[in-house]
């Protein structure tokens, strides 16, 4: 899949975590070509992950 941005290199278990929160709260986000998930990342701090929403469980992360 070719993305528009570049995407953001996380932590493996940072990324596990958005994804699955992105993937709960899906139908917040469903239909929208861009969003921002806002959440703490893995070192406790708040962070607002940017990312493109290409169907379910298929984003990329661009912050």
């Amino acid at each position: 899949m070719r993305f528009v941005y570049n995407t953001f290199i996380l932590d493996r278990a940072e990324y596990a975590k958005i994804c699955r929160e992105i993937n709960t709260n899906y139908s917040k986000y469903e239909g929208k070509t861009y969003a921002v998930h806002i959440s703490y990342g893995i070192d406790n701090k708040p962070y607002w992950y940017y990312f493109e929403n290409h169907g379910y469980d298929n984003y990329n992360i661009y912050i």
